[in-house]
């Protein structure tokens, strides 16, 4: 099967479109940075052309494999609502089997689907290598879910009422936030969910959309690969205030040795990276992404721009060498994939959770992991609850709190561990970055708009998915109204 874009007229990066952090004003690239291809000589501007080839590709091809194979919807749904850049001139897709290939503008990039791993970027491995890493018939059954009421059910029987509970404003709210909120924002909201006291109260999506696709989570995954982190911390197998084991910077003198698993984990490495997405950037974030098979390698490359643990800068890639941090505790690969299936997934019921790796098969879990609404909801209500779920204790105790601590270089008190705060400055609370909300509101955060917001006084979890790429998030506008539907 193939289908081919018609011909447009320019060539523009799709570096816009791939951004996972939380800010939303995203940072100026350097100076250096935005006028290399401007200065550069003929060869060096040609050279660029083809890394934006390649990132172009490369972004486009894993989306539509992931979308379409993963996320179980059409292709032409994906091409007109994600993949109709103009910078896909005369671009042709094809789905051979197992593998996706994007072919134009002189390149072909290809992603291979794998059952439960879901799809990868061929970089740096051949397809006949990724397959080998991975064996189905070892790979944990998943635990099936039983009928009974959510979350540890399918089933979702919305409330007519609830005592102490202004249900109808709360209804108001979901159905707002489907609508734009500037003129022709496209605010493209896919799912909707309030849960109140473990329970699902509020919920609607978007057709095509619907309670059983998965949808990918963007930085969300960020969270998910903390509490992983966090469970082999539990095990005695990785220590958050030891030097972090990252081969790259064993050598004698290298100043990198001062970063501790914590530092990476508090987003304060102090590693060069620049998080930019801005269209043509070229960034750091954006070519670890995409023109590369092994994403922690490619951060952990970087040299220091700031001493370890002094300055908070958000960045992807640490989350990615945190990745392979926690694979390097297993024997082999297959026992790392068998991981987040084993101790989270199934326990927690998410039998729709896929964890995508790179092409060495270390997990991006930066940003790449898909699951139904619901059961995204279930990390924020797992965090919701310290950790334990239907009486069994999946993080180690200590973790939650200690994830929800604000980093000590996060000046407005705003990030923790691979989770954002609402604490604000520590002599100040209320500079923060959501006034409207309580000091103690956490959530997941990720590109285009993906939020699971938890209310722990209120015991409240307010989520919203989607694809908004400009304007306003529909998420705080959102919170802050089902908030205001809680009467005291």
């Amino acid at each position: 099967m193939s289908l081919a874009l018609r011909p447009v007229a320019s060539l523009l990066i799709l570096a816009g479109l791939t951004a996972c952090s939380e800010p939303a004003s995203e940072p100026e690239p350097p100076a250096a940075q935005q006028s290399a291809v401007e200065t550069a000589p003929a060869a060096q501007v040609d050279a660029a052309e083809v890394r934006n080839i390649e990132i172009t590709l490369g972004s486009a091809v894993k989306r539509l494999c992931s979308s379409v194979l993963i996320g179980q919807r059409s292709i032409d749904h994906v091409m007109a609502h994600e993949l109709s850049n103009p910078v896909l001139q005369e671009v042709s897709f094809s789905f051979e089997g197992d593998l996706v290939t994007a072919e134009g503008m002189g390149q072909t990039v290809s992603a291979l689907y794998r059952e439960e791993l879901g799809c990868t970027l061929v970089k740096d491995r051949t397809e006949e290598q990724l397959r080998a890493q991975f064996d189905a018939q070892a790979y944990p059954a998943r635990v099936a879910v039983s009928d009974g009421e959510w979350p540890l059910g399918n089933r979702v029987s919305l409330p007519d009422e609830i005592p102490g509970v202004d249900l109808s404003a709360i209804n108001t709210a979901v159905d707002r936030a489907f609508d734009d909120i500037e003129a022709d924002q496209d605010i493209d909201t896919r799912a909707v969910l309030v849960i109140h006291q473990g329970r699902i109260i509020a919920e609607q999506y978007a057709p095509p959309f619907d309670a059983s696709m998965p949808q990918l989570g963007w930085s969300m995954t960020k969270t998910v690969t903390a509490a992983l982190t966090g469970m082999l911390v539990g095990d005695g197998l990785l220590q958050v205030d030891a030097p972090a084991p990252v081969p790259e910077w064993q050598g004698n003198g290298d100043p990198r040795q001062a970063i501790t698993l914590e530092n990476l984990l508090q987003m304060s490495s102090g590693l060069q990276f620049s998080e930019v997405y801005t269209a043509g950037s070229m960034s750091d974030v954006i070519l670890m992404l995409y023109t590369t098979g092994d994403t922690a390698g490619f951060t952990a490359s970087m040299p220091l721009a700031e001493e370890p643990g002094s300055t908070f800068y958000y960045s992807s890639g640490t989350t990615n060498i945190i990745s392979r941090i926690n694979r390097s505790v297993f024997d082999d690969l297959q026992s790392y994939f068998n991981f987040p299936r084993e101790r989270l997934f199934n326990k927690l019921g998410m039998d729709s959770a896929v964890l995508e790796p790179d092409a060495t098969g270390t997990f991006v879990g930066s940003s790449y992991m898909y699951a139904t609404p619901r059961d995204w909801a279930k990390i924020g209500l797992l965090y919701q609850q310290d950790g334990m779920w239907n009486g069994e204790r999946i993080l180690p105790e200590g973790w939650v709190e200690y994830s929800l601590t604000p980093a000590s270089s996060a000046e407005q008190g705003e990030y923790g561990i691979q989770i954002w705060l609402n604490a604000g400055a520590p002599d100040d609370p209320g500079d923060r970055s959501h006034p409207g909300l309580p000091t103690n509101a956490f959530y997941l955060s990720g590109f285009e708009g993906q939020n699971i917001v938890v209310l722990p006084d209120q015991e409240l979890i307010v989520m919203r998915m989607g694809l908004t790429t400009r304007g306003p998030r529909p998420i705080w506008a959102l919170t802050e109204a089902v908030l205001d539907a809680m009467t005291p």
